[in-house]
């Protein structure tokens, strides 16, 4: 393909030529042979000839849910899950380091429902290799894989994360090298997962409970493998940080949790 593109090329310049040289001759203004010549020239010789580069995956991860924006409201996904507003995924864009690493780079994805902060990653971040976790698969299942396109690269789970984390533990997974949670947590979570599943130059994304067990305030923090806050916020713009609930604590208040949704939590025996 690269041998016929430079041969267009080299034909193109000859005809540029030929046709300024008769122009000279005929007393015809440059201009106007050149404005013959584009429209008598086929089309395909100003086609960019892009050529993939081997093993490369033409199919990007995209989310039917990416272009839904409200800046300060949540739209809801399905019946267990919401898009969350605008100001989180600009949040996930702009603190979030982009992949430096390449293929090796790793992400987790904690709450990734409908799959528009897995597309911030993949898209505007660069990280190719996403685990995206989430308890209900019925957003992602929707907005991903049947209205959207998921390569192999990307992995979803429907898990809750203490499943996520048990499975992990028993298939001996790698670790990361960002982890967004897209719904509130207690500060123990945050850092078992910091502790645990980032690698140690790793980054963690989470909205974090201001008080323990509190579920109607959170603030945005941005910690490193031991848990130190490099970045924080109460609020974002004109959005007072606050997500659903974490469905597996016991303490999880309100129509995101147990009682209301059927979700079964993980017993220490299993």
């Amino acid at each position: 393909r690269e041998s016929f593109v430079m041969f267009l090329t080299y034909l193109q310049c000859f005809l540029l030529a030929l046709y300024a040289t008769l122009a000279n001759s005929i007393q015809v203004s440059r201009r106007s042979a050149l404005q013959s010549f584009l429209l008598s020239v086929p089309s395909v010789f100003f086609t960019p000839q892009v050529a993939l580069s081997e093993g490369e995956d033409e199919k990007a991860f995209t989310s039917a849910a990416f272009p839904k924006k409200e800046l300060t409201n949540s739209i809801i996904a399905s019946r267990d899950t919401n898009i969350s507003p605008m100001e989180v995924y600009d949040v996930i864009n702009s603190k979030i380091r982009p992949n430096l690493k390449g293929s090796d780079a790793r992400a987790l994805d904690v709450g990734a429902g409908a799959g528009v902060s897995t597309q911030v990653l993949y898209q505007q971040l660069g990280y190719k290799n996403i685990d995206a976790v989430d308890w209900s698969g019925d957003a992602w299942r929707s907005n991903v894989e049947e209205g959207g396109s998921c390569p192999s690269s990307v992995t979803f789970y429907e898990l809750d994360d203490e499943r996520f984390v048990k499975m992990w533990k028993e298939k001996e997974l790698p670790r990361y090298d960002v982890i967004a949670f897209n719904f509130g947590i207690n500060r123990d979570k945050a850092l078992f997962f910091c502790q645990n599943l980032l690698k140690p130059d790793g980054v963690l994304l989470a909205p974090i409970n201001s008080q323990k067990d509190y579920w109607l305030k959170q603030t945005y923090f941005l910690l490193d493998a031991t848990g130190t806050v490099s970045w924080f916020s109460y609020d974002i713009g004109a959005w007072a940080v606050q997500f659903q609930p974490d469905v597996t604590a016991e303490t999880c208040q309100g129509i995101w949790c147990a009682q209301y949704n059927g979700f079964v939590k993980l017993k220490s025996y299993e």
